[in-house]
């Protein structure tokens, strides 16, 4: 599954470094691709798809429920060179998907399913990668990514990883008998890719298909019911082999067979939001007190947010501290497939109820978690991501802005869009981690009284909690006092900035730390005897 494309920018005071690709030579230093098997983690998820969903149109699966084996692919560059292959808009091997609204490469990795003696019984049908810098397995290897969905490879000492929840990553096993099994993942299968070695491009992990529904779920019982946390909280199972237990009430009305039990123990007075909005099939929700099965006294239920329209459902309740509740989820008349059970969901997750964003500068915080990814809506900075919150801001001036995620604790992407349609945005800006630590930054040109609209999202799925900064661009000016002597005077937003000087542009040392509380500070550089130096601000 790939991500969209993204622009490329350089954040104030860094280096913008220029790399030339060369042809491959005899005797260069080549990538190693090698498939990390036990990463793979196969499971067996029964799921359900509609016809107009992309998986479908793909051919990756066909509409209706179906049982999948799933698993990820952790992909590892071990070689001695990065793989490089570039801007995919122009490199043959790629192609645009109108699906997807961006560009796939078809031949990077071939998924198989064997049978005990190693016959091929059935071929994945995943088509689509993006090929980039996911995870960085070798700790002595490079701590930064270099490699995106715009410019596309794969750094060495670090793996393109593909989780089971990306679109068509998976085999489809519904017709197939239960058995021992053999699940084959093989990288760069025609050779097209220059390696140093192809003898370990494949990997083969045993799996078994059980009988349809063994074993049974651990949270099928209400005895054995799945805690929950605290909220914000967010979790993905599948209801496929849970049933209905004798005495069992009817959620929202309705004789399900399907039911899942989670519980949960409020900690303060307060409305609590829940949802199964990201599930795939037709859901029940209900919420009840009690102690046994059949003595359960109803709070409320919901079968559809929407009648005939949003078959998920979703229902708010005033909670009492200290009060135990129980959640069940099913599906509507005996519906089963991915359950998505959201618990506190972040209010701006849908694009229309993006949060309000005002001023020259300022600063929001919130969360992914719970948040879901809507039809139509675009691969943020070129990741398929999965957990958006939507933030809108009308310039209130013209000019630069900058906007960052710095201080949020997830692998963040950021996108800056105009349009007022989910399904019809212009991208003005976006960025994956030129924040620093995982975060992003963007700035761009703001024009009066437009409108823009800001995308939060996780590399790869990751979620966690938002720091939203905005705020004009830092300025550093520099003044001659002497010809040993020079005065910086820094402005910007409130943060602690590194002054740093260099003779060359490659050797940068740290003159002093800058903490800005009001709009501006100044240092003096008293170092002297260079012929010249190049000054910049960092932020750590």
């Amino acid at each position: 599954m790939l991500k969209a494309r993204r622009k490329s920018l350089v954040p104030y005071g860094a280096v913008l470094l220029l790399i030339f690709a060369v042809p491959w030579k005899s005797g260069a230093a080549l990538p190693d691709l090698t498939i990390y098997a036990p990463a793979s983690s196969p499971e067996i998820v029964f799921r359900t798809f509609s016809p107009t969903d992309c998986t479908v149109n793909e051919g990756c699966v066909p509409a209706g429920t179906r049982r999948l084996l799933s698993f990820t692919t952790q992909t590892r560059n071990i070689g001695d060179a990065d793989l490089v292959m570039g801007n995919p808009a122009t490199n043959s091997l790629f192609v645009f998907d109108p699906c997807h609204n961006h560009y796939h490469y078809s031949g990077f990795a071939e998924y198989r399913l064997l049978d005990s003696s190693s016959n091929l019984v059935v071929r994945g049908r995943k088509i689509g990668f993006c090929l980039e810098d996911v995870l960085q397995w070798d700790p002595n290897a490079d701590t930064n990514r270099v490699y995106d969905c715009d410019y596309q490879g794969i750094q060495k000492g670090w793996a393109d990883v593909y989780v089971e929840e990306v679109p068509c990553q998976w085999i489809d096993v519904t017709d197939l008998p239960s058995g021992n099994y053999i699940l084959e993942m093989e990288t760069n299968p025609q050779h097209s890719i220059a390696e140093s070695n192809y003898s370990n491009n494949i990997a083969q992990v045993p799996v078994f298909i059980p009988e349809a529904c063994t074993p049974v779920l651990s949270n099928d019982n209400f005895s054995a019911t799945q805690s929950i946390p605290l909220a914000p909280f967010s979790l993905i199972t599948y209801n496929a082999c849970a049933g209905k237990e004798t005495g069992e009430p009817n959620h929202a009305g309705d004789g399900g067979g399907h039911s899942l039990w989670f519980k949960g123990t409020a900690s303060n007075s307060t409305v609590v939001r829940i949802t199964t909005q990201g599930s795939d099939f037709d859901t029940l929700l209900a919420v009840y007190k009690g102690t046994t099965i059949d003595h359960l006294s109803l709070v409320v239920s919901n079968d559809d947010i929407v009648p005939e329209e949003v078959q998920q459902s979703s229902l708010s309740f005033n909670a009492v501290a200290g009060t135990l509740y129980y959640v069940a989820v099913d599906g509507f008349d005996g519906a089963f497939g991915k359950v998505v059970l959201n618990i506190d969901p972040p209010l701006n997750d849908a694009f229309t109820n993006c949060q309000q964003l005002s001023g020259l500068s300022g600063q929001v915080r919130g969360y992914t978690i719970g948040a879901l990814k809507e039809p139509g809506e675009p691969d943020h900075n070129g990741d398929f991501g999965g957990h958006s919150v939507w933030y809108c801001w009308r310039a209130p001036a013209s000019g630069n802005v900058v906007f960052d995620t710095i201080g949020s604790n997830f692998d963040t992407l950021l996108a800056i869009y105009t349009g007022d349609a989910i399904d019809a945005l212009t991208e003005v800006a976006s960025d994956n981690d030129s924040g620093g630590h995982f975060t992003s930054r963007v700035i761009f040109e703001a024009v009066a009284g437009q409108l823009y609209d800001i995308a939060v999202d996780g590399v790869s799925g990751a979620t966690g909690n938002v720091v939203l900064n905005w705020h004009p661009p830092s300025h550093l000016t520099i003044q001659k006092l002497s010809g040993s002597s020079m005065r910086l005077t820094l402005t910007g937003p409130p943060g602690t900035y590194s002054l740093q000087g260099s003779p060359d542009l490659a050797a940068w040392t740290t003159l002093t730390s800058v903490t800005l509380s009001g709009s501006s500070q100044q240092y003096t550089d008293n170092t002297g005897g260079l012929r010249q130096r190049f000054y910049r601000a960092v932020t750590p």
